[in-house]
């Protein structure tokens, strides 16, 4: 059995101070390791490098005696032998905003375990006993505690003793502290609840209301109960945050406070609608990567990274059934829904990366690129999650066309959970897309086979032609346009090809696109715009000025290139197609509607 106590006697200084106990060491030596990565979130991050102090005792006569610690990698210590249980005194340093770390100060706490707790190496598998100390502030004796690990005697939402059954059951259990605003509630038997913590004023209800609709949406997918007796979403508000990190019977989200639903206001504003995605997102992965899993991650190596070709399948259709749980659900529309698979091919569409990467290998060399991307990133890589939205959803099509409705992703869902997430069966490479073609039939292979391994783009324009949907790849109408509908005054001008950044008031380059007029004419990254024509810009005049320059126009650039002024110049071209918009046809036929109700929901308007 493994012990760990968790305290933090200064929360002004962000420290959790761990005591952890192992009741049989190893004889020769006892080994301990911490993760250098976590699960659902492809990086090395190092969390050893938070740890500030650790010692280790063993009781001897009575007292505590001081042991020798060796560190013998970045991430692992080896214990001097002894021969009774084993005590380690450790501190972290947790001052980590994201959702994959730890963080605490006077107002609340956060902790993932990967942050937090050693693992007894050769002791995986060994029951661990969780105690969660008040921190040392004031404030904290009245602070909820939200996790769903499981209680031994802490009431709930309170401190005291949880357990898990293994270390990696204790590291997927995140916790959550504070003054928390808690909603409890029930999908389909099933008890849910909502953490909130952080200043906010919006219509949680409306929130409940919604997300319960997405989570029945779900459950009813895979068709029986959840895999879990409960759920915890933990939502920390910021002033400008978003993102979300999936666990077996919780997750961790962010969000901007704006984008909570106001009470008063029954509208579906975009920040809304994005959250209600993130919560479906998150959700959906308690099946799909958290029990349907790459063989790879039987067990996880959390010493190493783990490689597979697979993401595309595990983050991309999970992507792409969070907006479309939402329009099943109707808590967005289907024109809403159609504005977002827009701005979707839209972001592909411009990526020239997605003519040089496969999804395969974007897959693969996650822990690589699209986890740390850099300037050029655009150029030579493409997401896995937003081109393998747009495969899942080519794949969904054809089936569906290729069967008669018979077969279509829920159905390859529903085998991969029969198959391999019930039993809890690690996936095989390649094993996605061979389901896929078992279903589909022959005819399916070529698009398969298109869709993962080459870099052509996706025959979507075709498919949705036998839904009654229309995809125009049009030009910007303005900076704004990002796809789908747009109801703003059209604004022809010229196209640079790069992205700029303002800087207070000065305007710098971050992205310098393949083949467009800045790259062919020398500009780079980082580079200083501070003149067009003779003429100073800055923040203030940088729209005025580029909106009058026309395709075809030379124009003379004044460019700082590190601290060295040159003058440039460059031929705009016009506005590449890369804008997509999906819409309804006026006029549908019978099978043209019996499609769409079977694909998005019944009887389709």
């Amino acid at each position: 059995m493994i012990h760990y106590y968790v305290d933090a006697k200064d929360p002004k200084a962000h420290l959790f101070n761990i005591r952890m106990v192992i009741t049989e060491p190893n004889p020769k030596g006892q080994m301990l390791s911490l993760p250098v990565w976590n699960p659902g979130s492809y990086l090395i991050r190092d969390y050893a490098r938070h740890i500030v102090m650790l010692e280790a005792y063993t009781e001897m006569n009575g007292k505590e005696k001081k042991i020798q610690v060796h560190k013998i990698n970045s991430n692992t210590w080896q214990c001097e032998a002894v021969k009774g249980p084993l005590t380690l005194a450790y501190t972290v340093y947790a001052w980590d905003y994201s959702i994959r770390g730890a963080r605490i100060d006077e107002t609340q706490a956060f902790f993932n375990g990967c942050a937090l707790f050693l693992a007894v190496v050769g002791q995986e598998t060994a029951l661990c006993k969780v105690k969660i100390l008040p921190p040392a502030c004031k404030a904290a004796e009245k602070w909820q505690v939200a996790t769903t690990l499981a209680r031994d005697g802490a009431p709930l939402w309170g401190y005291g003793d949880y357990t898990a059954n293994n270390y990696e059951e204790l590291i997927d259990h995140p916790v959550l502290m504070g003054s928390l605003e808690i909603l409890e509630f029930s999908v389909c038997g099933t008890p849910h609840a909502l953490a909130v913590s952080g200043k906010q004023d919006g219509d949680l209800p409306r929130l409940i209301a919604d997300i319960s609709k997405i989570c029945e949406t779900h459950i009813k997918l895979f068709g029986e109960k959840p895999p879990f007796d409960q759920y915890l979403f933990q939502l920390s508000v910021f002033n400008d945050a978003y993102g979300g990190l999936e666990h077996r019977s919780s997750c961790t989200l962010q969000s901007a406070r704006d984008n909570l639903p106001q009470k008063e206001d029954a509208s579906l504003s975009r920040g809304y609608i994005s959250l209600l995605g993130l919560f479906s997102h998150e959700y959906f992965h308690a099946w799909n990567v958290k029990r349907i899993k790459p063989l790879c991650f039987m067990p996880y190596d959390l010493n190493h990274k783990s490689y597979t070709q697979q993401l595309w399948a595990f983050e991309g259709f999970t992507s792409y059934y969070d907006d479309l749980a939402c329009v099943r659900a109707k808590v967005m529309t289907d024109e809403q829904y159609f504005d977002y698979l827009s701005q979707t091919l839209t972001k592909v569409l411009r990526c020239p990366g997605r003519k040089v990467q496969t999804l395969t290998e974007s897959s693969f060399d996650a822990w690589i690129k699209f986890y740390q991307p850099n300037e050029n990133s655009l150029n030579a890589t493409v997401s896995y999650y937003l081109k393998g939205t747009l495969v899942a959803l080519a794949l969904d099509l054809a089936l569906r066309l290729q069967t008669q409705n018979k077969a279509s992703l829920d159905t390859v869902m529903q085998q991969l959970w029969r198959e391999y997430g019930v039993p809890l069966q690690g996936v095989p490479e390649g094993k996605i897309a061979e389901i896929i073609k078992q279903q589909g039939g022959a005819a399916l292979a070529p698009l398969v086979h298109q869709a993962l391994y080459t870099t052509e783009d996706l025959p979507l324009k075709d498919l949705f032609t036998e839904f009654g949907l229309t995809l125009n790849v049009r030009q910007a109408l303005n900076d704004n346009d990002s796809g789908g509908t747009l109801k703003d005054t059209p604004v022809k001008r010229g196209y640079f090809g790069w992205s700029i950044l303002r800087n207070h008031s000065r305007i710098y380059v971050s992205q310098v696109l393949a083949g467009g007029p800045a790259l062919q004419a020398g500009i780079s990254a980082n580079d200083e715009i501070v003149a067009i024509d003779g003429v100073r810009t800055d923040a203030d005049t940088w729209d005025k000025i580029t909106l009058r320059l026309q395709a075809e126009q030379t124009v003379k650039l004044h460019v700082f290139k590190l601290d060295i002024l040159q003058e440039i110049s460059l031929t705009l071209q016009p506005l590449p197609y890369d804008t997509a918009e999906i819409t309804v046809s006026a006029h549908l036929s019978v099978q043209q509607k019996e499609n769409l109700s079977q694909w998005i929901f019944k009887n389709y308007p």
